[in-house]
């Protein structure tokens, strides 16, 4: 509209040129265009119209918050000679505010104006945000419109800093450290008004606290652990460079002591148990050669009971209790796939299937809802019905599997599996969607190996030690995991 206004003066001031030489016509200034409107900016176009030379000492655009232009902004862009169109443009106006803008032009000590248009400007939006689950420190990208340059950015209470602010339409900011929750608001602040997401931002959270030392003072490896009413037990397996161990110790998470078992059975390594059966293992003689023991016990709390001999022999044997029957699957010498089962009611073992893949206590298990887990040696996470005999591929871990020897832990409906050796991640699987999310790495010792865990009130205890290679007076450290600290 006002660029016709414009080409109509124009042309009636060609047209009078045409036919009146010499004759001088007004000289007009002309509010041309509202070029672009943002939430705190403006930018107009305005038009000199005269037919002759002609020097503006000053000219530009007032802009007020009333017709009458009291108090006006100005938008002075200098000297101009001769007549045509000018550009100019403002920020730090408020949001979604009415406002009146009008160009000018100072000729021959003349103030001459145009026509008042009235504009207003934008109120900002938001689009969306990504990622929306990160740690402190990362960068994360707002998406929105008239996000203006004094926008702030909160993740809760804690202001992030602005890396970038990208047409007003897309921000780029560091996320700040967490304090208090790991699922907190992210607000936009903007000239006192708040501009809230609907979906909540979530800290990667996750902490490791050291809880205590094992007992010991020396290093034990290749040990069996168990969980049950009575506590977490470790023990067996042998000294660093040195002889069998033939203790069981026990840890109260309740008065964080250990103490001693008495396990009546013979020294071993590489045995399997679980809450409630420990069998099999074998004492290494020499280079590549084992004795293996069959002997088979039952446990109750922290007492056990003998029973009938194993009819297989094995060592590093993954163990799982399933709808009140044990299973135990692999090891690492022949049998690597077999899976045999002891059904309590007859006291009695069969050998009942062969697992599609190589099985063994390092690879990470667990029981969810009477189904066995297990994360293969290539990261793919099957399920195993024990009533089918059926394996089903759920998912694949997202992390590293290091050299393997990685640790799984359940409670509830989630699990949390990681600390593969020679990698310190650990990811927690949501077992109602099958979904990963990244924790908080462990940041201990790096070159360390996982001797048992447990979970007690909803955090994990997990007992490792560097592995048999590192040499020094290095002890074995007791941690406890809060999946949701910070």
């Amino acid at each position: 509209m006002r660029k016709l206004l414009s080409l109509s003066l124009l042309l009636v001031l060609i047209g009078g040129w045409a036919c009146t030489e010499e004759v001088d016509t007004p000289i007009i200034v002309a509010t041309e265009d509202v070029l672009f409107v943002g939430g705190t900016n403006v930018r107009l176009s305005g038009r000199l119209i005269t037919n002759r030379e002609v020097t503006a000492t000053d000219h530009g655009f007032l802009i007020s918050e009333s017709e009458a232009f009291s108090s006006p902004i100005t938008i002075s862009l200098g000297t101009k000679d001769g007549p045509g169109r000018f550009i100019g443009e403002t920020s730090g106006l408020r949001i979604a505010q009415q406002y009146w803008v009008k160009a000018f032009s100072e000729v021959d000590g003349e103030q001459l104006f145009g026509a008042a248009v009235p504009i207003r400007t934008l109120t900002p939006q938001l689009d969306g945000y990504f990622p929306n689950f990160s740690r402190a420190g990362e960068l994360l990208t707002i998406e929105g419109r008239n996000l203006s340059e004094d926008t702030q950015v909160f993740f809760g209470t804690q202001e992030a800093q602005i890396v970038s602010n990208v047409f007003e339409s897309r921000l780029t900011v560091r996320i700040p450290p967490a304090t208090e929750n790991s699922l907190v608001p992210l607000r936009l602040q903007i000239q006192g008004e708040i501009f809230e997401f609907p979906q909540p931002f979530e800290y990667q959270a996750g902490r490791f606290t050291l809880v205590g030392l094992f007992p010991e003072s020396f290093r034990i490896y290749n040990t069996v652990s168990f969980t049950n009413q009575a506590g977490f037990h470790v023990g067996l397996g042998n000294v660093r460079l040195s002889s069998s161990y033939s203790k069981i110790q026990r840890f109260d998470p309740s008065t964080l002591s250990w103490s001693e078992v008495n396990f009546p059975g013979n020294p071993r390594s590489f045995a399997f148990a679980t809450s409630g059966y420990l069998g099999g293992g074998a004492v290494e003689l020499g280079f590549n050669s084992f004795e293996f023991d069959r002997s088979f016990w039952q446990i109750n709390g922290s007492t056990f009971e003998q029973l009938a001999d194993l009819p297989f022999q094995g060592r590093e044997q993954l163990a799982m209790e399933i709808n009140g029957e044990l299973f135990v699957m692999g090891g690492i010498d022949p049998g690597a796939n077999d899976i045999w089962k002891y059904s309590p009611n007859t006291k009695s073992w069969a050998k009942v299937a062969t697992a599609p893949f190589v099985l063994h206590a390092g690879t990470p298990h667990f029981v969810y809802q009477n189904k066995g887990y297990v994360v293969n040696t290539s990261g793919q996470l099957f399920e195993f019905d024990s009533q089918l005999l059926s394996w089903n591929f759920k998912t694949v871990y997202p992390g590293s599997l290091g050299e393997g020897y990685g640790m799984a832990a359940i409670d509830g409906n989630k699990a949390w599996v990681g600390l593969y050796r020679r990698s310190q991640e650990i990811f927690e699987l949501d077992l109602n969607t099958f979904s990963w999310k990244a924790k908080n790495p462990f940041e201990g010792f790096p070159r360390s190996i996982n001797l048992g865990s447990f979970v007690y009130q909803g955090e994990i205890y997990i007992l490792r030690g560097p592995e048999i290679s590192v040499t020094g007076e290095l002890p074995l450290e007791l941690f406890k995991f809060d999946p949701n600290g910070l």
